[in-house]
């Protein structure tokens, strides 16, 4: 069937994962960061439309339609084995936030009335997602980690089933809001951090999208407006105030290829230099 002149085609639109529960801030930031790098570079490759899928789905299953077609252009914590199966644009999006891991517990746990010491959080029990690089990254130190899928583990939180649930320190806010019918809150001493980029994938099969991406976003970087985006976000301010005054236990990620690793000290976080 010939085209109609106002229909887009299919090089012209840009699929995109639907937001997740607890995730709108970050989702919304994202979106407009991907807005202005496609604005950015519309002289050089003509406009796009972006268009959201139909409906959520977990991150796995993102990746899944990343490479079966539905999706063009996704957003995640990033690992090697995610990088040999997708095609990776490393220019962190959101200053190592994902990276900084602040405690989840219930209500009047008295195991967190002070500073507790790594060891002895180690030997807690963790709730993570099953399908999250942050699991394996927690195991790979030695702490106790339960898997569960993401809905789930509040609720296993909530009824003593684990300890602790480590959530990204934008997240928190969001998730208390969410659930504030369970018996929940932040630890108030310490926070864990490892380099966790996150970083947009790119469908495979479209790798003048993945060129045109990863020029507007160096331009955005460049120019500052990456980071003043970022920095201006309500949710980036809560964060960083979060963490101010915390003992913070840095952790190695083995998760990261060595391109990454690079890519990390090209790029500073913003909210490494604020604390």
């Amino acid at each position: 069937m010939r085209l109609e002149a106002s229909e887009p085609t299919r090089d012209s639109v840009v699929y995109i994962p639907n937001y997740e529960p607890g995730t709108t801030d970050i989702y919304q930031y994202v979106v407009t960061l991907l807005n202005l790098a496609m604005a950015l570079t519309e002289p050089e490759f003509g406009p796009v439309q972006i268009i959201a899928n139909p409906a959520p789905t977990p991150q796995q299953r993102q990746f899944l339609n990343l490479r079966n077609g539905q999706t063009d252009i996704m957003w995640s914590v990033t690992t090697y084995a995610r990088e040999q199966e997708n095609t990776v644009i490393r220019i962190p999006l959101t200053g190592g936030m994902f990276g900084y891991r602040v405690m989840l517990i219930k209500e009047g746990d008295e195991r967190f009335r002070e500073t507790i010491e790594l060891p002895d959080l180690k030997q807690l029990s963790a709730v993570q997602g099953s399908d999250w690089p942050d699991t394996e990254i927690l195991r790979y130190h030695g702490f106790s980690v339960t898997p569960s899928v993401y809905t789930s583990a509040f609720k296993l939180l909530d009824r003593g089933m684990v300890d602790y649930f480590p959530r990204a320190v934008h997240e928190i806010f969001e998730e208390l809001s969410t659930h504030h019918s369970l018996n929940l809150t932040t630890e108030q001493y310490i926070a864990l951090q490892y380099d966790n980029p996150m970083f947009f994938f790119v469908a495979a099969r479209r790798p003048e999208l993945a060129k045109r991406l990863e020029i507007g976003l160096n331009r955005l970087y460049e120019n500052g407006d990456l980071q003043r985006l970022l920095t201006s976000q309500h949710f980036y301010i809560q964060a960083r105030n979060l963490l101010k005054g915390r003992t913070i236990y840095p952790l190695n990620n083995p998760l990261l290829s060595e391109q990454t690793r690079q890519a990390m000290k090209r790029y500073q976080s913003p909210l490494a230099s604020a604390l």
